[in-house]
């Protein structure tokens, strides 16, 4: 899907100190997505990419973009998108049956075993990426015994992202 033009103005949000201090930054987060005009774009730096904060605002009709400037480190902007098309919306439906799990920074064998615990409630259709520090060489034989389909690809630096999907029954 291309998104509309993201916006020039913008509404920046550092939440870093509030989780240093052990604090949940959700209600500050959406107070100022909610104090957002339809032409600013909100842009909030972190010290992990929010995942689950995507599907939040996907569902309110925020696209996002993110750039992870160190391992601790992230800007990630927040901006209204345009209303999707039937075959977008379509697409879209099939990608919420998607989990995402990031074992960077696991010691060995944590992230072969949590992939492997989230195989095991992976539905029919569902998908599991994963989101690594490095090619996962244990884990693909695996996945293979279990007549999993993966796919893998290293969209940047320190990340190796792996999909996983059941076969064909």
């Amino acid at each position: 899907m291309m998104p509309s033009e993201i916006p020039a103005a913008r509404v920046y949000l550092d939440v870093c100190e509030v989780i240093q201090r052990g604090e949940e930054p959700f209600a500050r987060i959406m107070a100022a997505v909610n104090a957002l005009a339809a032409d600013q774009a909100l842009v909030l730096r972190v010290p992990f990419e929010p995942i689950p904060l995507y599907k939040v605002l996907g569902k309110r009709g925020f696209a996002h973009w993110a750039e992870c400037r160190a391992a601790d480190d992230w800007s990630v902007g927040f901006y209204r998108d345009r209303a999707p098309s039937r075959e977008e919306a379509a697409a879209g439906a099939l990608a919420r049956d998607r989990t995402v799990l990031d074992v960077r920074g696991l010691e060995p064998p944590q992230p072969m075993v949590r992939v492997l615990e989230e195989i095991d409630r992976l539905g029919p259709g569902a998908e599991l990426e994963v989101h690594h520090d490095r090619r996962p060489m244990f884990l693909y034989p695996q996945l293979d015994e279990r007549g999993l389909i993966h796919e893998t690809d290293e969209p940047e630096p320190g990340l190796v992202r792996i999909l996983v999907r059941r076969g064909a029954a």
